[in-house]
């Protein structure tokens, strides 16, 4: 409990949402070069739920904002069929501050691309999942904001990963 409680209040101090780590160098934008694009998977943890913010409705937001960049998406059939087996996990997190009256809510929300890899030294070793592109962001909201909060960052974090992998897709001679 006491860990809890630490984070909440860590999450607490950050007023608006801040990117605490991303992995989206141009080593990592390379992981994303000719990969046909990416299905999207989405998972919500019961805090975010309750909060109004369904993985269900993060899947379908992502889709929609992907749609109207160059990410191409994949149908599940589409991502087994390719031999990289391109995902694209997001990840959303809720912490409920309800201890003593706070209506507060911290949040994260993670994108991973996840994909099948060989290691270089043995070859016969293949991982079915390996991050080799990730973004993740913190905020915190009151109760009746949290979905707001949460869709507004996804929005950015996506924003962000079609920017990589447009980049790392560009045609030669243009420039990334």
């Amino acid at each position: 409990m006491e860990r809890f409680v630490s984070a909440l209040i860590a999450l607490t101090l950050v007023s608006v949402p801040s990117g605490i780590g991303a992995q989206d160098t141009e080593w990592n934008r390379y992981t994303l070069e000719g990969l046909g694009g990416v299905f999207i998977r989405a998972e919500a943890d019961s805090a975010c739920e309750s909060a109004g913010v369904s993985a269900s409705k993060v899947q379908s937001d992502a889709a929609l904002q992907l749609l109207e960049t160059e990410v191409a998406l994949l149908t599940r059939d589409e991502m087994l069929a390719l031999p990289g087996l391109p995902e694209l996990r997001i990840t959303v997190e809720c912490a409920d501050g309800d201890n003593g009256g706070s209506a507060a809510l911290g949040y994260s929300v993670s994108l991973r691309v996840q994909q099948a890899v060989k290691l270089i030294r043995n070859e016969q070793i293949t991982l079915s999942e390996a991050v080799t592109w990730y973004s993740t962001a913190l905020g915190t909201a009151d109760a009746a904001g949290v979905q707001d909060a949460v869709l507004s960052t996804l929005t950015s974090e996506l924003a962000d990963f079609a920017t990589a992998y447009v980049e790392a897709n560009a045609e030669e001679g243009t420039p990334r």
